[in-house]
């Protein structure tokens, strides 16, 4: 090897070591940067904790926050009801308001008797257009013997809010079981199915649309309210079930009729009377302002009663039941009512 390639090799050695160097000073420098970056982060989020932990701002927010106010109802007070009661499971509801003003026992399981015919209104409201026909048919053997009845005899047609008066007024049982066995068909899309089977399919709805409306303490097993062990709710529940009725405008014109009559389209002219007192100015019940609903009685379920009543555009709904009498049912709600709107308008006083 002669003295220019020695020479040649050393300066590439040299130019070797050098750019070593460099890389190690690049790599030692980018190193540096790295520590300072985690310390400084690490400075940063310890600063931002400790100010969040002691309720003191950073000294330094970069985020600009914007106060975010919420609203809520106002809460309608309840009342303290003065006059004597002895209904054992009552709710006074505040329509307008959306407000329970007074409630007793309204959690305890009872018999709704003919309340749960509310129910079978709004389900037969639900599932059927105004003209379609009901004809009465073998289902009144399903009747139990004792029932109140609208007089419907086999071969009757009625159209659907026809057969909604028989229903809410004179409290048919008959038209209950008519109701439920053309529904039962129509739900099932068989009208081959047995008079049983069909109540069977609609009372199945009717448990579908109790969970629907959060009525999760009721059970029905039958279209009228005829007593069954397994046929209860709670004065709570059929708040829920009168409310859900009350959407209707068929349901709300039949629950205020003091009377229907009507030729049926079959060619029957049939009449009812509707049972509630507080509809009847004859009556020593009569209630200025009432506007319906329902009654019921069985011997286990005692005296029942959903009463809806407005006045001075304020609407109250109170339901009744259990009462020993039928005096102490209409005498009781009442009563609530006037309770109720003596409050509406000592509110509204005081609101100026």
């Amino acid at each position: 090897m002669n003295k220019k390639t020695t020479r040649s090799s050393a300066a590439a050695a040299r130019r070797r070591k050098r750019v070593l160097k460099r890389r190690i000073a690049v790599i030692a420098l980018l190193l540096v940067i790295v520590i300072l970056l985690v310390a400084l982060g690490w400075f940063l989020i310890r600063s931002l904790t400790q100010s969040v932990a002691t309720g003191d701002k950073p000294i330094s927010d970069p985020v600009t926050t914007t106060e975010i106010t919420t609203t809520t109802k106002p809460t309608y007070p309840t009342i303290a009801v003065t006059a004597p009661i002895t209904t054992p499971r009552i709710v006074l509801y505040d329509v307008t308001h959306d407000t329970v003003l007074f409630s007793k026992d309204a959690d305890e399981r009872c018999y709704p008797a003919s309340l749960t015919k509310l129910l079978t209104a709004a389900l037969a409201t639900e599932l059927c257009g105004p003209e379609e026909e009901f004809t009465v048919g073998t289902e009144l053997s399903l009747v139990q013997k004792g029932s109140s009845l609208a007089n419907l005899q086999q071969g009757y047609r009625l159209t659907r809010d026809m057969i909604l008066d028989a229903l809410l007024l004179p409290s048919g049982n008959d038209a209950a079981y008519t109701i439920a066995a053309h529904l039962g068909r129509k739900i099932a899309e068989d009208e081959t199915i047995s008079d049983v089977d069909a109540v069977r399919v609609f009372v199945s709805r009717m448990n579908d649309k109790l969970v629907e409306l959060g009525a999760s303490n009721s059970h029905f097993s039958n279209p009228d309210g005829f007593y069954s062990p397994d046929h209860y709710t709670t004065a709570n529940d059929m708040l829920l079930i009168a409310k859900n009725a009350m959407k209707y405008d068929n349901i709300q014109a039949a629950v205020a009729k003091t009377s229907a009559s009507y030729v049926l389209p079959s060619g029957q002219s049939v009449s009812w009377t509707n049972s509630n007192q507080l509809l009847n100015p004859s009556s020593p019940y009569y209630f200025e302002g009432a506007t319906g609903m329902k009654t019921g009685f069985t011997n286990e379920a005692g005296h029942c009663l959903v009463a809806n009543a407005t006045r001075n555009g304020a609407q109250m709904i109170a339901v009744i039941m259990g009462g020993l009498s039928s005096d102490q049912r209409w005498s009781d709600a009442v009563a609530l009512l006037n309770e109720a709107f003596a409050a509406e308008t000592a509110h509204q006083a005081a609101a100026g």
